[in-house]
């Protein structure tokens, strides 16, 4: 049997349109003054004044996302973290009550 597979078609407005939205997310949650404000603004000059066509301003937009997720590391990092280190110790517990019952 063979399963048929539909493609997605995507055009650069979409997008761009999804990275505007992305970075409104980040923007609308900055609480503070960004660490790396000074290359958010750099990179939104380039947006505003350099940036010629379409692919080049969605280049743009993914250099400025990826400064806004720079910053979230940490925060990544310690869910992660925290993650498996409660999962390991679900798992610890599971083999020793196993271990119990035997």
């Amino acid at each position: 049997m063979k399963i048929k597979r539909e493609e997605i078609k995507i055009n650069y407005k979409d997008i761009y349109n999804l990275h505007i939205q992305l970075l409104d997310v980040y923007e609308r949650n900055q609480k503070d003054r960004h660490p790396y404000q000074k290359d958010i603004n750099f990179y939104y000059r380039q947006l505003n004044f350099f940036s010629e066509n379409i692919v080049q301003k969605i280049f743009v937009l993914n250099q400025l996302i990826k400064i806004y997720e720079k910053n979230r590391e940490p925060q990544i990092k310690w869910c992660s973290e925290t993650y498996y280190l409660k999962q390991n110790e679900d798992i610890e517990k599971e083999q020793i009550e196993r271990w119990y019952d035997q």
